[in-house]
């Protein structure tokens, strides 16, 4: 059974479809649900430490709002927050959750939050748009392994699915179109000698990817943890780890914000910049203690917690995957022509 729910097929990304993508500027703030306190901008006075915080607080607060990917992006800010990383660096953050990809790019470019986790391809998507973002850290990377990978394509038993190879003619679902799961399947596709222009892609939630394998609306998906670990229990067939197979090392995720607010905040910036950096230190160091606190900042079980596979986090920001996928974007037509993507990475605090 094909899916029909929001596919399309890399042969008919065109104009059209680009600007489909700048749709959600146009129309009205997006409503993203909160995850953590504070307001949306200003100062604050006095702040006290947050329970289990582990850094030390300064005495006066920046709120910034932050929009991040469902799953481990989120639960990585939040984690960050609870422990008092930003606190220390000055930053009263509240982390929204959104989709992923392009709807996080309006709610920066509208000052509706101060940044944006977003993967890669949208961020050099909108940048080559003219939109006026800059990219201010990294956000998850793969491990050396793929097998100990965070991502998946798995598809079901019914679809005869086992290898890249056999993506031709299926039906693939991916969390928002035009972004960096399109140019993975495609690079891995190509690589395996496969028909890129075979496979078709249909956009939906990571929750709702679980469903639609099993009762056979999608061939397959691209998952991220925790709902990799869960597919993968319920019996779906594993085929690649897409990002770390594309490329090792492979920066996935990036956090931007405004031209403006980039020039205008430097020492915001620069502290956000130091959050996401202590953030990643500590779970690098003791990942046990992140598995321990996941159910606390997302809705994952403590057993499930114990299993995931854990993304890289590194807070510098990789050109060189930039420079990679800016490459492929054009090579799949998701792009016309490459963009400088050195321009477009505000440097990190020294």
């Amino acid at each position: 059974m094909r899916a029909t729910r929001r596919t399309t097929t890399i042969a008919t990304t065109g104009n059209a479809g680009r600007m489909r993508w700048l749709a959600p500027l146009l129309a009205a703030p997006l409503l993203l649900s909160s995850c953590g306190g504070g307001s949306p901008s200003g100062e604050q006075d006095g702040t006290s430490a947050q329970d289990g915080g582990t850094a030390e607080t300064s005495t006066q607060t920046t709120a910034v709002r932050v929009a991040d990917t469902a799953g481990m992006p989120s639960a990585f800010l939040q984690y960050g927050v609870n422990e008092g990383y930003f606190e220390a660096e000055g930053l009263d953050v509240t982390v929204d959750v959104s989709i992923g990809g392009a709807a996080a790019v309006p709610a920066v470019v509208n000052g509706e939050t101060q940044f944006a986790g977003s993967n890669t391809v949208s961020a050099i998507l909108a940048a080559s748009k003219g939109l006026p973002i800059t990219i201010v850290a990294a956000g998850t990377r793969t491990v050396a392994d793929p097998a100990e990978d965070f991502a998946r394509i798995v598809a079901s038993t019914s679809s005869g699915i086992e290898e890249v190879s056999d993506l031709e003619g299926a039906t693939i679902a991916v969390n928002t179109l035009e972004n960096i799961n399109d140019v993975v399947i495609m690079t891995l596709m190509e690589d395996a000698g496969a028909d890129r222009h075979q496979v078709r892609f249909a956009e939906m939630g990571f929750s709702d990817m679980l469903p639609a394998v099993a009762n056979g609306q999608v061939d397959g998906a691209l998952l991220i943890e925790p709902f990799v670990t869960m597919a993968l229990d319920e019996g779906a067939v594993e085929v690649a780890s897409p990002y770390a197979e594309s490329r090792e090392d492979m920066m996935v995720g990036t956090y931007m914000t405004s031209e403006d607010y980039a020039a205008e905040n430097p020492d915001v910036v620069e502290a956000f910049q130091r959050g996401i950096d202590a953030t990643g230190q500590a779970i690098a160091e003791d990942p046990d203690a992140f598995r321990e606190a996941l159910p606390e900042v997302t809705t994952i079980e403590p057993g499930l917690a114990g299993e995931i596979h854990l993304p890289v986090w590194n807070a510098t920001v990789d050109v060189e995957t930039l420079q990679f996928l800016n490459e492929r974007m054009v090579r799949y037509g998701l792009l016309d022509e490459e963009i400088a993507v050195d321009e477009i990475v505000t440097p990190a605090a020294e």
